[in-house]
């Protein structure tokens, strides 16, 4: 069960095939450490940064994860368009998609939760039913998150998808969770998310 929710995960993510880079490794060059990404680039790591603290993880080379003390878990990533996964039990996930493309190539808010919901139709054969739709903060950036249910032979599954669009990146930093409804538990661990995440400035 728990292979087919993070496959769904997986595929519920994906609107578009440009992808951002990945964080694979950390490496020491000559004596300092550097931060290596998928595509073959590296970067040093910025020890001196106030967001470069024990316990983050870099997601892309502009984006970090601050897991600390929440317990999050970096768990396989479903397919190759999701930068990081996580798991928190055996019934809450979290996972960040992360594209170089934005409102720039015309990429509006709108345009991508109508993807959010368009990529659960097709992955489960079923109609996403949005439960609310509301503000989202990053830092500096403004969003929405579109929590909705569908379900996934039989079992259903709430997201909470958070979606920034800015002028070269689109993010989608996302909770999910098997339940019938957007609980308090699982709103606590999407703003535990969104909080702990830090954009390089």
């Amino acid at each position: 069960m728990r292979l087919t929710i993070l496959l769904l995960a997986g595929c519920l993510a994906a609107p578009i095939p440009v992808l951002a880079q990945s964080a694979v490794g950390k490496a020491v060059v000559d004596g300092k450490t550097v931060t290596l990404f998928d595509d073959g680039t590296w970067k040093y790591a910025d020890v001196t940064s106030s967001a470069a603290t024990v316990g983050c993880t870099d997601i892309t080379p502009g984006v970090q994860f601050c897991n600390g003390s929440l317990g999050w878990k970096p768990s396989p990533e479903a397919s190759p368009e999701i930068n990081a996964a996580y798991r928190i039990d055996a019934r809450h996930y979290a996972q960040y998609l992360i594209e170089d493309l934005g409102s720039d190539d015309g990429i509006t808010a709108d345009f991508m939760r109508q993807v959010v919901l368009d990529n659960a139709k097709m992955a489960t054969g079923n109609t996403a039913e949005v439960v609310d739709v509301q503000p989202a903060k990053l830092g500096r950036l403004t969003g929405d998150t579109v929590i909705y249910k569908v379900a996934l032979n039989g079992v259903d599954v709430v997201f909470a998808n958070a979606v920034f669009v800015e002028p070269k990146r689109v993010m989608q930093i996302m909770t999910y969770a098997i339940g019938n409804e957007y609980t308090p538990q699982h709103a606590g661990y999407q703003a535990d998310l969104l909080t702990n995440t830090k954009l390089a400035e």
